[in-house]
């Protein structure tokens, strides 16, 4: 296996063989009072060539990414092993949200990347039914597995009772808030992390914010918003409900998991439903914000100013920021009713998405390289680089202390539990529809039908008002009837 290098290491390797070659430049002449060098004879056998190995042939590795907000610094990452390793080349591809079935497709035609990341809110998490894509992992030489926190090697494999882990993921779930401009803000004479604590004050912040916006000229949206499935469904969806008293992690667990229905009266998901309603109704989202794209809309909207403020999860302070490094971002969480126990919404960590070696790999001539370079991306230094790129925490042992400097980091997340934000804390589970997913019978849609979108309409339609939030409810609970079987806590 490659020696794996941190970025000093190599920097300074770098150095001394620049230096050497300086040196090599820079030598002196021959001493004329030193005997010359014995000649070569000319009556001698020439000697026979040194036998040497033949040299590797070259070889390009595909590294796939669904972020393209880090290409960049990914590049320089990869550029340490390319360094490390020569004759390998790294082709660094990235798709977005938008882009993604246009990559789908090209790998359905044939394309087969040594290495690629499995976005969190595609609906392609690595389950009983699609397992046998991507290697297992612990059939591999990767040596890392004892650096995690928590057992990432059979977390997976006991979950669904198969063979693996097929994924890996070194973070700390995804963490999504609100996001917003500071400039905008103190304009208003409003500073949303102080002054939004509970329910009420936020209520009254949109309720300014909607009135700000019809007088500046220069905004088009105070909250914007717009579409994907995966934000919709995995996020916004779990994190409006812990807002309130009847709404927390293991309620909404309990549907998930069988124990209770989505179509209750007590159900926690009714809670996003009605409070989607009233953001409709009272001007804080636009009329038809589901029709504005995720990216191209929405983000595009927020990042050049023309919006006050968006939900969203890490990705959009980079991408922001990236665009226009004047910005001044901060963000705050969705407030719980009374403002005494405020839950920043983050996932668990995730065991069924992110990076993998897609099947098929075992079997080409560069086998042991991939291996290698999947090895070398979450070897110590390179995590830590990672870490501090991205801005998130890992759940894994360093070997040297994690120094962060990222926008959700500074903007959000160093806050909590501190000062005005003694009332805010994390809490990761437990997660519902990852606990299911074992029990997910093949091709069936789950309560929102995240992976085709055919649960879409009836959420627009309900808080619209054109049908009643319980039948958009019923509808869930009839998805979930026909998505499950064998639960061990279904009663």
């Amino acid at each position: 296996m490659a020696k794996y290098l941190n970025r000093r290491e190599f920097l300074r390797l770098g150095a001394i063989s620049a230096a050497g070659l300086a040196v090599a430049g820079c030598a002196t002449a021959p001493d004329p009072t030193q005997p010359a060098p014995a000649e070569p004879s000319t009556t001698d056998e020439p000697a026979a060539p040194e036998a040497t190995a033949p040299e590797a042939e070259p070889v390009t590795l595909e590294f796939v990414s669904n972020l393209p907000e880090y290409e960049n610094g990914y590049k320089q990452i990869l550029d340490i092993f390319e360094a490390e390793n020569p004759g390998i080349s790294i082709n660094l591809f990235s798709y977005s949200e938008d882009t993604e079935a246009a990559y789908l497709a090209k790998v359905a035609g044939g394309f087969l990347p040594a290495m690629e990341r499995i976005p969190g809110n595609s609906g392609r998490n690595v389950n009983k039914d699609n397992y046998t894509e991507f290697v297992d992992l612990s059939e591999t030489n990767f040596p890392w597995f004892d650096r995690w926190m928590y057992d990432v090697k059979n977390e997976w494999s006991n979950r669904f009772g198969l063979p693996g882990p097929r994924t890996l993921d070194v973070f700390m779930g995804i963490v999504a808030s609100f996001i917003y401009h500071k400039d905008i803000t103190d304009k208003m004479g409003v500073d949303p992390q102080s002054d939004i604590v509970t329910q009420e004050d936020l209520d009254t912040f949109l309720d300014e914010l909607v009135l700000f916006v019809e007088k500046d000229p220069e905004l088009d949206f105070g909250w914007d918003r717009g579409w994907i499935n995966g934000f919709m469904y995995m996020r916004y969806m779990n994190l409006i409900p812990v807002a309130f008293a009847d709404g927390q992690r293991d309620r909404q667990f309990d549907a998930w998991m069988g124990k209770a229905k989505f179509n209750a009266e007590d159900s926690p998901y009714r809670h996003t439903f009605e409070y989607s309603k009233k953001a409709l109704e009272r001007g804080w989202n636009s009329d038809g914000w589901w029709n504005r794209e995720w990216e191209a809309d929405q983000e595009s909207t927020f990042t050049t100013k023309k919006s006050a403020m968006v939900m969203h999860g890490p990705w959009m302070w980079d991408k922001a920021l990236a665009n226009d490094p004047s910005l001044e971002l901060l963000g705050f969480p969705f407030p719980s009713v009374d403002g005494k126990d405020t839950i920043l919404h983050m996932e668990a960590p995730a065991i069924d998405v992110s990076w993998a070696i897609r099947a098929g790999n075992e079997e080409t001539a560069y086998w042991d390289s991939t291996q290698d370079l999947f090895a070398f991306w979450f070897s110590p230094d390179i995590v830590k680089a990672r870490s501090e790129l991205e801005g998130r925490v890992p759940l894994y042992e360093l070997d040297e202390e994690l120094e962060l400097d990222a926008p959700q980091w500074n903007g959000l997340l160093s806050k909590v539990g501190k000062g005005d934000w003694s009332n805010v804390r994390l809490d990761p589970g437990p997660w519902g529809e990852q606990a299911a997913a074992p029990y997910q019978i093949g091709g069936s849609p789950g309560p929102w039908d995240r992976g085709t979108g055919g649960y879409n309409d009836t959420f627009i339609d309900a808080i619209a008002g054109k049908i009643s939030v319980q039948e958009a409810l019923d509808t869930a609970q009839a998805n979930w009837d026909a998505s499950y079987e064998g639960l061990p806590l279904e009663g």
